[in-house]
């Protein structure tokens, strides 16, 4: 099985990062862990933005209005009293992976526990948001398939790509972001700039997909901090 995602972007204020991105290693990712979460990868954006793309894994909507996750705004006062307060262009967003290119058969084993073969753990992500019209899907599902599996095979440091769609709403911030995410996983910084800049990437989805495709948003980023629930993955 593979998790839910939870993709959280935001901008920090300059003077503030600092001591946001201290809070968020020391304190706010192992209390999301403690709820429950999968996994906490903290990237920075290197091309587009927000500059804070926060891409976790989950197990379903209700670790959202568990206990535990309610218990942590409870005692988190840095969170409450200081760190929202110094964010903008915030969005929480939950999709479900629907198409994946690059995992291994053991991602995919029927299990209770996801497998650490389907986990997003890159250096680097690359994420595309973006609408598609109903009539499309099909044929941009199977083009993705095509296109995805062809970079695999011809472009330097691709390790994996998914097609995910919104799954449901944060109870506290439900996303206005655009329905469906392709996130892909690369080796390098290096490796993900050299698939090509916004321009480019936008061009190419639209040159398959044309009018169908609209409010296409992109950003590459480093990974800053990773913390991984030792009790939740199988091997």
């Amino acid at each position: 099985m593979l998790p839910l995602l939870y993709v959280v972007r935001m901008d920090v204020e300059p003077a503030y990062l600092d001591e946001f991105v201290k809070w968020y290693d020391t304190r706010h990712g192992p209390d999301l862990i403690g709820t429950g979460f999968y996994s906490c990868n903290a990237y920075h954006a290197r091309a587009g933005g927000p500059f804070i793309c926060n891409v976790y894994e989950i197990p379903d909507l209700g670790i959202f209005s568990s206990k535990a996750y309610v218990d942590v705004r409870t005692r988190d006062r840095q969170l409450t009293e200081e760190v929202l307060h110094k964010i903008s262009n915030h969005s929480n967003t939950i999709y479900h992976q629907e198409t994946v290119v690059g995992l291994p058969d053991a991602a995919f084993r029927p299990d209770s526990r996801p497998s650490r073969a389907g986990a997003v753990c890159a250096p680097v992500v690359a994420t595309l948001r973006l609408d598609i019209e109903p009539a499309a899907l099909p044929d941009f599902r199977a083009w993705f398939l095509a296109a995805q599996a062809s970079d695999a095979n011809a472009r330097p440091g691709f390790l994996r790509s998914r097609l995910a769609r919104q799954d449901g709403k944060h109870p506290l911030f439900p996303s206005k972001q655009a329905e469906w995410l392709v996130l892909t996983e690369w080796a390098s910084l290096d490796d993900a700039l050299a698939a090509g800049s916004a321009e480019e990437v936008f061009a190419r989805y639209s040159r398959q997909a044309g009018k169908s495709l609209s409010r296409l948003e992109y950003n590459v980023a480093a990974l800053s901090a990773t913390l991984l629930n030792a009790n939740a993955w199988t091997t």
